[in-house]
């Protein structure tokens, strides 16, 4: 099918100001200032209402201004550049219903749209993902919520565990009704009724092997991973599965005053082991590790965790949800691809806190393609 001709339209977004000989622009926290002395842009802009093509809005301008030299495509093709002008002719696949559910997150796409880029390809991008999320607890009960509000149609979710009284500082799919009630099942029915045209399965089961990873994630496109027991083993079984299932992952955690949040994409960046052998200084940091593993495989001889405070719970679901949207809708890279990110309490300031490089001779990544968007 032949593509349209693109019919600019100025933003709603970004609406514009005559203030003397000069046309005001709002931007994301700033405002762009085209001067005007002769009016040209003035002229411009009525025109830009997507009921024109390039060479329509021309040949308008040229009947309004017949002296002007004022180069009216090139002027289309700078507001272009910068993000001001979007296709008024942009083809979609949402419905009616789709188009109001999500439509302030059109809103927020139409920010990164261009004449070439599509704000409706983005949210189907989402829509249309297959999702996995291993863990119902504080991280993975709010990623479920979010992803159900961000419009996805396909979510796998995987929980063995019932509710305490304890998870409720954070875990926002649960009541007091609930404890001592298996999750998955809770989960289920409140999903479902926050998005009823969502298609969202429940796997309960305890995860105890890569093999066991696989199995659930095996028919996804991107996996959250929410869990944390047990200690040490857990991540390297996801990393194991999702590397050879090509499935790129998300994960992080909270340590105590901090928020940790890391993203592995097979065949673009490390995974974990690279990750361990970038940061495997000496022969000393590779003998605590493995001791830890050792001590962690009983959950014997390391505290409790204690320290799960609802709004680092929240901000780590931030960070991981956006990373995936990220990804997925290819409006910017994501931050933490092959790369620690950290977000600290006291100052709620996103940091790198380690890096790594994929070794072309990782036993566990070596022989794997991209599994990049395509």
């Amino acid at each position: 099918m032949t593509k349209a001709t693109p019919k600019p339209r100025l933003k709603l977004t970004n609406p514009a100001y005559v203030v003397g000989e000069s046309v005001l622009v709002q931007l994301c926290g700033a405002m762009m200032e085209i001067e005007d002395p002769d009016g040209d842009v003035r002229a411009l802009l009525p025109l830009l209402d997507g009921n024109r093509t390039v060479e329509d809005i021309a040949l308008a301008f040229r009947q309004q201004r017949q002296d002007s030299a004022f180069d009216v495509p090139a002027a289309i093709a700078q507001l272009d550049e910068e993000c001001l002008l979007e296709d008024a002719c942009a083809s979609t696949q949402l419905d009616a219903y789709e188009l109001e559910r999500w439509k302030r997150n059109l809103g927020f796409f139409e920010t990164y749209a261009s004449l070439e880029r599509n704000k409706f390809t983005m949210q189907e991008r989402l829509r249309d993902s297959k999702v996995g999320l291993l863990g119902l607890g504080g991280v993975g009960s709010q990623v479920a919520f979010s992803l159900m509000g961000l419009g996805v149609r396909d979510l796998k979710v995987v929980d063995f565990d019932k509710v305490e009284l304890s998870n409720l500082n954070r875990q926002i799919l649960y009541t007091e009704a609930d404890i001592g009630k298996k999750k998955v099942g809770l989960a289920l029915r409140r999903l479902h009724d926050y998005y009823p045209g969502a298609s969202v399965t429940g796997v309960e089961r305890m995860l105890t092997s890569p093999a066991d990873i696989e199995e659930v994630i095996g028919d996804r496109d991107f996996v959250f991973c929410a869990v944390d027991r047990p200690k040490m083993h857990i991540v390297r079984w996801v990393n194991d599965a999702c590397v050879r299932a090509h499935v790129p992952f998300v994960g992080g955690g909270i340590e105590t005053q901090r928020s940790l949040l890391y993203m592995i994409i097979p065949g673009v960046t490390g995974c974990m082991a690279c990750w361990q052998r970038a940061n495997a200084s000496d022969e000393r940091t590779l003998a605590v590790r493995e001791q830890m593993a050792l001590l962690h495989t009983t959950e014997s001889g390391i505290g409790p965790d204690l320290a799960a405070f609802g709004p680092m719970v929240s901000a780590l679901t931030t960070l991981m949800v956006t990373e995936f949207v990220r990804f997925v809708t290819r409006i910017c890279e994501p931050i933490a691809a092959g790369r620690l990110v950290e977000m600290q309490f006291n100052d709620l300031v996103t940091r790198q806190a380690e890096h790594w490089q994929r070794f072309a001779d990782c036993p566990v990544c070596q022989d794997v393609a991209s599994a990049a968007a395509a």
